[in-house]
C-alpha cells in the first residue's frame, strides 16, 4: 500500500497556526487516522479538510463559551483520541498553553492527575472523564476555579450523556452537544501565532518522510521512515504540527502495541507503514 501523504507541494511549510489551518482546509487527503483500543479495532479517518472543520468549530465554541485569555494554561485529560487531538489544535491556535496529562501510571491515579492540575492552575480542563473532576476525590479539589469541558468518544454524539450514560453538571461544557452549532468559518481572524518548532530544523519539531505514529503506551519498534511518539510525550504537539505542516498524516493507535500485536500489525498494513 502506498504510504499516506497529504500532498506533494514543495512550498515552504506553514509557520503559523492560521497558515496551517489554511493548508489543512485545502487537503482532502487523510490528516488524522485514529485506531481505538477495543477488540473491534475501530478506525476513524479525518481528512485535512475535516480536521480543519472540527478545529474551526472548536475555536468558535471555546471563544464563545470559555472565559480565558491567550496564554492561559489548559489541561487536556483524555485518552489518545482524534477529538482530543482536534482540541489540542484548537487550543494552540487560540494561544492557550495546553498540557496533556501523561498516561501510564497516571492514567488511573487521581493524586497524580490532581498534582498536575494544581501545578498548572489551568483556566480550563478538557476531559473524557468529567465525573472524576466533579466527585468527592482529590480531583474535585484540584479543579479549583477552572472551567470544565467534557469530551465524548463518538463521531456523531449528540451529547456526552447520550454517548456515555453519564450526566454532566449544568455548569460544565458539553462539547458534543454544542460544537456542531458553531459555523465552519472562524468568528474572527486568529492571531498569527508561530507553530512550536517551526524554525527548529531537524529534531523534535520535525516529522520524517512517512508521517507520525502516536501510541498510547511506549514501544521500542522501529518504523523506519515514520516518526513515533507516545501520547503525552513532551514534544508530541510540536511533532504533530510539524507532520501536518509537511502535508504528512498523523496516526493515533490508542492501544498498547505490545499487548495488541495483531491489531498493531493490522494497523501498519492498513496505513502502509513499514
Amino acid at each position: 500500500m502506498t504510504p499516506l501523504t497529504l500532498g506533494g507541494s514543495t512550498a515552504r511549510p506553514p509557520q503559523t497556526f492560521p497558515a496551517l489551518l489554511d493548508l489543512l482546509e485545502s487537503r482532502p487527503q487523510p490528516a488524522l487516522i485514529w485506531y481505538g483500543a477495543g477488540e473491534d479495532q475501530e478506525r476513524v479517518e479525518l481528512s485535512g479538510r475535516v480536521l480543519q472543520n472540527w478545529t474551526v468549530k472548536l475555536i468558535g465554541l471555546f471563544s464563545q463559551e470559555c472565559e480565558i485569555d491567550e496564554g492561559a494554561a489548559v489541561l487536556v485529560d483524555a485518552a489518545p483520541h482524534w477529538k482530543a487531538t482536534a482540541v489540542l489544535l484548537a487550543a494552540g491556535a487560540l494561544g492557550w498553553r495546553a498540557t496533556l496529562v501523561a498516561l501510564g501510571a497516571a492514567q488511573n491515579d487521581d493524586d497524580a492527575r490532581a498534582a498536575t492540575a494544581s501545578a498548572l492552575e489551568p483556566g480550563l480542563i478538557l476531559t473524557d472523564r468529567p465525573g472524576d473532576w466533579t466527585g468527592a476525590g482529590p480531583l474535585a479539589h484540584a479543579l479549583g476555579d477552572a472551567e470544565l469541558a467534557a469530551l465524548s468518544p463518538g463521531l456523531l454524539d449528540a451529547s456526552f450523556e447520550e454517548a456515555t450514560g453519564q450526566r454532566l453538571p449544568a455548569w460544565a461544557l458539553d462539547i458534543s452537544a454544542e460544537v456542531r452549532q458553531h459555523p465552519d468559518q472562524l468568528p474572527a481572524p486568529l492571531p498569527p501565532l508561530e507553530l512550536p518548532g517551526a524554525d527548529a530544523g531537524a529534531g523534535a519539531g520535525r516529522s520524517v518522510g512517512g508521517g507520525l505514529v502516536v501510541v498510547g503506551e511506549p514501544t521500542e519498534v522501529n518504523l523506519k521512515d515514520w516518526g513515533l511518539v507516545r501520547w503525552g510525550g513532551g514534544d508530541l504537539f510540536a511533532r504533530m504540527l510539524a507532520a501536518w505542516a509537511q502535508s504528512r498524516p498523523v496516526v493515533l493507535f490508542q492501544g498498547d502495541p505490545a499487548a495488541q500485536p495483531k491489531a498493531w500489525e493490522q494497523m501498519l498494513r492498513n496505513e502502509g507503514i513499514r
